[in-house]
């Protein structure tokens, strides 16, 4: 496996920067997950459209997952890992990197997501299962996979491994390789986990096959791992002392999130790319170390790490502690469930409510699914902020986050939203039409075809106004056929209103 170079993650609406930096790029990781469609019927459907727009980009490509994560007690989603892996393969990548966390709890019929990525069990027990995680999902894929080390926001606990060590035992029991994010771990030492250096000691280098650069923020005493902007001097600075230490590295990117890229500048992103091209200089192609062969799992059995002497907490009910100290999966029910605003119902769960940034943690999974409900019901979403305000939209969140686990995908959490409000029935006139309107269209979206809504209000009424910032004054009412089509595509013969889907009116 040979040297990539530098790059950047890309992510929807970045193209007016890589045009600029096309020359300073050798890489261009992608985020497999915001390619993916949910469709009506439970499938998932690729944006073949995006990929194309993906395939002219310059350089390499790299995968790195955001919804798959491999630390935690449920192993990864084999039908989310078959879809990484055929993208992997059309895109030639070299490898696949996903997240040492968890943002699933429990059983299939029984358990929920998290809606946030975790930090995992840090004990003993937590590294083996971890260790089978990263080992089903490498078994799955059709190249070497790296893990992450994720952001910790919670204090370190007495007895717990420390964050370098449990990456340590994942990394050599699984045999996979890193993905050091340097902006998460100076993120970490910023919040009281650890310093740098004392992870850095406990990690094994030699198989770090990946690095990411990031912005962050300092919200509620934290600093929070916001991939908000460019990286400060201090990570730059931390950057310049640590690639060279690294000799297996294989690339070098720059990760920024969606809603920070409006302000980014190209002549900085360019600045920023020269400089990580002379803080890792070219040199001799180390060999990446070998990935230790999977021993072979027969139906019924589950990998079992190469050299685990004790028992598993796998092996035991949930509750009962073994040598290790705290059972994995009763972390992940206390923490996950802490996480979407449950009440503590063990002691673990109270010990563990204690931690200050258990607030924190809620705030980011409610701000999360306000901002996917936001972009998927755009026109509700302006509705409710029109009639109930600020403070009236984030207690109607409040409430849903409580009643409802957090979804995968944004369309999923819009169709869980829209049946909650039609449970609670705030009183905001033309609901029912504009959330109609909403989901008709995420349903052409995803579903690829036009889509035919029955409304009681002139939608064009609605759309005029709610479009122009304001409430609509006496619009039309009567009974009105809308046919939607993708607004990203709009089909001819159709008009569509401010910032908002085609639309054809039919005989109502």
């Amino acid at each position: 496996m040979t040297r990539l170079g530098v790059g950047l993650t890309y992510v929807p609406g970045l193209d007016r920067i890589t045009d600029a930096c096309a020359d300073l790029l050798d890489v261009v990781e992608v985020e497999p997950q915001t390619l993916w469609r949910s469709r009506t019927d439970g499938g998932i459907t690729l944006d073949e459209e995006a990929l194309r727009r993906i395939a002219d980009l310059p350089g390499a490509r790299l995968l790195h997952g955001v919804g798959n994560p491999v630390g935690g007690c449920r192993p990864p989603d084999r039908g989310h890992t078959a879809l990484v892996g055929e993208l992997a393969e059309r895109l030639g990548a070299p490898w696949v990197s996903e997240h040492l966390a968890f943002n699933r709890v429990g059983g299939r019929g029984e358990g929920f997501r998290t809606g946030f990525m975790l930090p995992p069990c840090p004990t003993p027990g937590g590294s083996r299962r971890g260790i089978r995680s990263v080992r089903a999902m490498a078994a799955a894929l059709p190249v070497p996979l790296a893990v992450e080390i994720g952001a910790n926001y919670l204090r370190p606990r007495p007895g717990e491994l420390s964050d370098g060590e449990f990456a340590r035992r994942v990394a050599e029991g699984s045999g996979c390789g890193l993905l050091l994010d340097l902006h998460n771990v100076l993120a970490n030492e910023r919040n009281g986990r650890g310093g740098v250096d004392e992870l850095l000691a406990a990690l094994p280098l030699e198989r770090v096959w990946e690095v990411h650069l990031a912005g962050g923020t300092a919200y509620r005493g934290y600093w929070l791992d916001a991939h908000s902007g460019l990286p400060d001097e201090e990570l730059t600075a931390l950057a310049e002392r640590v690639l060279p230490r690294l000799p297996a590295l294989r690339a070098v990117l720059f990760e920024v999130t969606p809603s920070a890229v409006p302000q980014l500048d190209p002549a900085a992103v360019r600045e920023l790319l020269a400089r990580m091209r002379e803080m890792w200089p070219d040199g001799a192609d180390a060999p990446l170390p070998p990935l230790r062969p999977l021993p072979p799992v027969l139906p019924g059995q589950s990998p079992r790490p190469p050299d685990g002497p004790s028992p598993d907490s796998a092996d035991r009910p949930v509750g009962v502690v073994g040598p290790d100290g705290v059972d994995p999966e009763e972390w992940e029910e206390a923490l996950g469930g802490l996480a979407i605003g449950r009440e503590p119902g063990t002691a673990l769960a109270r010990e563990l409510s204690e931690d200050p940034a258990i607030p924190l943690i809620r705030d980011l999974v409610t701000e999360f699914r306000g901002s996917a409900l936001a972009g998927a019901l755009r026109w509700t979403v302006r509705l409710l902020l029109l009639t109930v305000g600020g403070r009236g939209l984030r207690e109607l969140l409040d409430g849903y986050a409580l009643a409802c686990p957090p979804q995968l995908f944004a369309t999923e959490e819009a169709f869980a939203f829209a049946a909650h409000l039609r449970r609670v029935r705030p009183q905001v006139p033309w609901l029912d039409d504009v959330l109609e309107l909403d989901l008709g269209l995420i349903r052409a979206q995803v579903d690829g075809q036009p889509c035919t809504v029955r409304l009681g209000t002139d939608p064009t009424a609605l759309m005029t106004d709610l479009g122009a910032g304001r409430l609509p004054v006496d619009p039309p009412r009567g009974t009105f056929q809308v046919r939607l089509v993708d607004d990203s595509r709009p089909a001819a013969g159709t008009a569509s209103g401010p910032g908002g889907p085609a639309v054809s009116a039919l005989p109502g």
